[in-house]
């Protein structure tokens, strides 16, 4: 090879070298500003937190819903907004994503203490139909935990009767056997206890289909027109439950067993 093909040759992996090393250096260019001019979801978070510690509800609240838009749901977001729409005076709202928040962890203190104050400003006080105490305590046992909380205690207390039959078939002393299939056996008929509670939440969840009414004040129809005949008035801020709809009307339940029709843009969905 003659003196001018090297020469041609080595210029050739110089350029090419040059023009691999100008690449990388775009693309690492690229991603940083990618990661520079999009911010991650717990720091769209921070932000809209610090604009509620500083009074400024309304750029909390455009933050708060704009996770919620990209799915980043969580108790705290439905919380957070929740708090900063009742600093807005906004009762309805408030208490729409308290029971939302409630949803997600049913034990939430802050969230449930929050919602009965906000429920204390509504206008419809509707009484409950009285359930058995034995149904109550058990629903209320049921939904005091999530679908995926129960199935974590499922999950884990399964392992552990595994582990606990593991070392009562490899070891050989009568008093650890003993100690540890009891233990077994008691952890496995809490695993079964966890299932069925997991299990009855899920078919809480199914069958769960409650709103919120957010017209200032809305006429309860018996049939699905505006024609038909009016049974009670509601208003904003009343909890009822979605048993069907038609067209454009929705079939509510309150609480108290009252039913009737209201058009569908009158409720939200919790």
């Amino acid at each position: 090879m003659t003196n001018l093909e090297l020469n041609i040759k080595n210029k050739s992996n110089v350029i090419a070298r040059n023009e691999a090393i100008s690449l990388l250096l775009l693309l690492v260019s690229f991603i940083t500003f990618s990661f520079s001019a999009f911010a991650t979801p717990q720091e769209d978070y921070n932000k809209a937190n610090a604009f509620y510690a500083e009074g400024k509800y309304d750029e909390a609240i455009t933050v708060y819903e704009a996770l919620i838009e990209k799915d980043e749901l969580s108790t705290f977001i439905y919380y957070n907004l929740g708090n900063a729409y009742y600093k807005k005076n906004e009762i309805t709202l408030a208490i729409l994503n308290y029971e939302r928040a409630l949803k997600l962890q049913p034990d939430n203190e802050d969230a449930l203490f929050n919602l009965n104050m906000a429920n204390k400003n509504t206008i419809d006080k509707i009484e409950r139909l009285p359930e058995l105490f034995i149904s109550n305590t058990w629903k209320n046992l049921v939904s005091s935990k999530t679908l995926t909380n129960w199935t974590y205690y499922t999950l884990g207390l399964l392992f552990l009767s595994l582990i606990l039959f593991i070392i009562y078939l490899l070891v050989q002393a009568i008093f650890i056997k003993k100690i540890s299939f009891y233990s077994g056996s008691f952890f496995l008929a809490l695993t079964l206890f966890c299932w069925l509670m997991a299990a009855q939440r899920n078919k809480i969840n199914l069958a769960s289909n409650e709103a919120i009414i957010v017209e200032q004040t809305i006429t309860i129809q018996s049939e699905p027109n505006a024609k038909a005949e009016k049974l009670f008035t509601l208003h904003e801020g009343t909890k009822v439950t979605l048993l069907e709809k038609v067209n454009d009307w929705s079939k509510i339940k309150l609480p108290n067993g009252n039913v009737g029709w209201v058009p569908a843009d009158a409720i939200v969905a919790i």
